[in-house]
């Protein structure tokens, strides 16, 4: 492979380039600047150009790059020296700690670590020894740790775990029923255990039983236990709403960028700034090496839009309201039955609306005695 150098010839473009055809010599690259032109040529051909002023920029020769690495050999070193510095300080542990008040077992755990070889001042180990290290501790104390975890923060290791609680044989002596927390109409009722003294339908006050601990057969009392069960009514509220009558929405333009993560030691650094204002994203792990792991983040951009609401939105913001002006806490078996707008005003871009609202909710509570 021929030997090349990049060169600057002080002449304009055409008069170069005419001139250098006509010797014959090859060139790429050519660029025409101000007062000179650059270009790359063989370095046989220096001799052809003596017709031109020139200076050399760049020597692609073996014998050039070895002169440049020799005369930054003292760099490279440096560089080389903090590069390692860096890998040992970032991967190597200087306390571990473990997240219990039990002394006993805090201390047999630090001789089993101790064991594992993680301990103050040694390195790192790879998330498969980590999980390993975890399966055999919670095997050695499979009877006191019900569950543990091993978190690298830092330069730091530490050891979360829960204690395994001895669980209590039932007591069958104990006597519990299922009474209503609150008024209501009984609307569902499911019981595993206990006498339902309660039907659907019916209009239930706070502190009646629902569930009874007392078990009869022919009119004779034969078993007193402890009541289990859940027990849905109807509750109804009238409540006045105040909000907005604009709202924002997302609206995704067609703009997705680039742009990678490095995560070290639970922290993220990206390596690019966002020139997005607005966006969202998503992350893929593309590369994981001693803890360290880079992803390949898509951000997708989006505009805020001021919107006004539609009948559909409007439904729906009420619902979000109304849970949370009554300070409910509706799961899968909770709903909101039915609401009917009583008012409804707009004055000074907001809305005002009194409406009358009907919950399914669970009401049972168990009582001991």
């Amino acid at each position: 492979m021929q030997n090349k150098v990049y060169i600057k010839i002080f002449s304009d473009s055409s008069n170069v380039a005419k001139y250098l055809i006509n010797k014959r010599v090859d060139f790429v690259n050519l660029r025409e600047e101000k007062n000179y032109v650059t270009l790359c040529i063989l370095k046989r051909d220096l001799d052809k150009i003596k017709y031109f002023k020139y200076e050399t920029l760049k020597d692609f020769s073996i014998t050039y790059i070895l002169c440049l690495i020799k005369r930054k050999i003292y760099y490279f070193f440096l560089l080389l020296f903090a590069i390692s510095l860096f890998f040992i300080f970032s991967n190597i542990i200087i306390e571990v700690n473990i997240n219990s008040s039990n002394a006993s077992l805090v201390n047999k755990l630090y001789k089993s670590l101790d064991k594992y070889n993680i301990k103050r001042l040694t390195f790192k180990k790879s998330f498969k020894e980590i999980n390993d290290i975890k399966d055999k501790l919670l095997n050695d104390y499979k009877e006191s740790i019900e569950w543990l975890e091993i978190e690298n923060i830092g330069m730091n290791y530490n050891i979360k775990l829960e204690e395994r609680k001895i669980k209590n044989i039932e007591n069958n002596s104990s006597v519990c029923d299922i009474i209503s927390k609150e008024d209501g109409i009984i609307t569902k009722i499911i019981s595993s255990k206990g006498n339902v003294v309660v039907k659907n339908n019916q209009f239930v006050k706070e502190g009646d039983v629902l569930i009874s601990s007392h078990i009869f057969l022919n009119e004779e009392e034969k078993q007193s236990v402890c009541a289990a069960g859940e027990v849905y009514a109807q509750k109804w509220y009238s409540i006045v709403l105040d909000f907005p009558l604009n709202y924002q929405e997302k609206v995704y333009t067609n703009k997705v960028r680039n742009n990678f993560m490095i995560e070290i030691d639970n922290n993220d650094y990206k390596i690019f700034k966002s020139r997005l204002k607005n966006y969202d994203e998503d992350k893929e792990e593309i590369l994981s090496i001693l803890n360290k792991k880079l992803y390949l983040i898509k951000e997708y951009e989006y505009k805020l839009v001021n919107k006004e609401y539609n009948e559909e939105a409007l439904n729906k913001r009420i619902d979000e309201l109304v849970v949370e002006k009554l300070n409910l806490s509706l799961n899968e078996k909770e709903r909101i039955i039915n609401k009917k707008v009583l008012k409804k005003e707009v004055n000074n871009s907001r809305i005002k609306i009194e409406l009358f609202t009907i919950v399914e909710k669970q009401i049972g509570k168990q009582i001991t005695y």
